[in-house]
């Protein structure tokens, strides 16, 4: 535990202070969130164009009538034993 309070002493000497350091590691903290949270959204606004891209080739591919009635004619022959 000396170890881990020797290592903290050293280095907030190095900053400027114990407040020093807890600005340091504050901001380092806001940089690390701001990169996560615009990771985030650049991940979110990528599967949206993808997913739209996506509904859009679907629905080429669609035939276009899909809620049409079928024609009886085209009904399988019933088959009699």
């Amino acid at each position: 535990m000396t170890w881990v309070y020797a290592a903290l002493t050293q280095e907030a000497g190095k900053r400027g202070g114990p407040d020093a350091l807890r600005y340091f590691y504050r901001v380092q903290g806001v940089i690390i969130g701001a990169a996560i949270t615009g990771a985030t959204v650049a991940g979110t606004v990528a599967y949206d164009k993808w997913r739209t891209r996506r509904a859009a080739a679907a629905a080429e591919a669609a035939p276009e009538s899909t809620t049409g009635t079928p024609d009886p004619c085209d009904a399988p022959e019933a088959t009699r034993s």
